[in-house]
């Protein structure tokens, strides 16, 4: 009788650290939904605009080529 109540003892106390760990990731998902929804909430405001990107330049190559594949050339055929 007594390892029977040991056992449901040990069960309870291995789901309630599972249920805590999901309890864990949960709060921490409801956390990201609700700054994603102010972020939404402000996209939805009527002067909204949006930002454009700066695009930064492109390194230059030392050898002078273009990047990619070379072009064939038919004379090595």
């Amino acid at each position: 009788m007594a390892t029977a109540d040991l056992n449901k003892l040990q069960q309870i106390l291995a789901n309630a650290e599972e249920n805590d760990a999901v309890l864990t990731q949960i709060r921490k998902h409801v956390v990201k939904v609700n700054e994603l929804m102010t972020e939404l909430n402000a996209m939805l405001e009527p002067g909204f605009r949006v930002e454009k990107k700066e695009r930064k330049p492109r390194a230059a190559n030392s050898t002078g080529k273009r990047p990619g594949r070379p072009k064939k050339n038919p004379s090595a055929e």
